[in-house]
């Protein structure tokens, strides 16, 4: 009796298993990919046209290539790809396995992040976006919410004027003002965007 309910069973579970569709789309959640199953394959096996299209068997490649150290198993780097452009996060190995560097790709471009080394930039570059139900612009840096330090400096000096610290778009730590000779004149503190308090020098 037990090994015919075993048989019952696994014939469901098998009839189960091949009438699911295996999902191999990639789904984009701001500029990384998830994906519960992805193809996977070293980037030697993949061709690479001029414009720096990623094929396989003559068509778009979506997945994960690995690069290895000549000569070894070790892997170099790895890159996520979608639809034939690198795309989500391309990462970089030494020969022990530590992540040297991180890069974020969005349909091909190269975008700037502060998930790796912590990033400065000038104020300029940063986009003050205003989302829908939120009432604190974010700022965002290639079309990314902001985190790292961005700068400003007076005109014609290479004197910072204006220090300030984002983390997602908002900001969040101090935000310092400095005089020509680089004294500190007064600080502000953000939490989340809003300003908690100033204080003088």
């Amino acid at each position: 009796m037990k090994s015919i309910l075993f048989v019952i069973l696994s014939l469901v579970l098998f009839t189960q298993c091949n009438n699911s569709k295996p999902e191999t789309d990639l789904i984009q959640e701001g500029t990384m990919m998830i994906s519960p199953v992805q193809d996977t394959c070293l980037c030697d096996d993949l061709s690479v046209d001029s414009l720096g299209v990623f094929k396989q068997s003559d068509s778009l490649f979506t997945g994960i290539c690995i690069l290895n150290y000549p000569d070894t198993d070790l892997k170099y780097v790895i890159k996520g790809i979608l639809n034939g452009t690198l795309h989500g996060t391309v990462t970089y190995y030494d020969k022990a396995g530590n992540v040297l560097v991180e890069e974020v790709y969005e349909d091909g471009v190269k975008k700037r992040t502060g998930d790796g080394a912590p990033l400065v930039c000038d104020c300029s570059e940063l986009e003050l976006v205003s989302s829908l139900g939120e009432t604190i612009k974010r700022s965002f840096l290639d079309d990314i919410p902001y985190t790292g330090k961005c700068q400003k400096k007076y005109p014609d000096m290479d004197q910072v004027y204006m220090e300030a610290q984002y983390k997602s778009g908002l900001l969040d730590g101090f935000t310092i003002f400095y005089d020509k000779q680089g004294e500190t004149m007064y600080m502000e503190k953000y939490e989340n965007g809003e300003l908690i308090k100033v204080i003088y020098e």
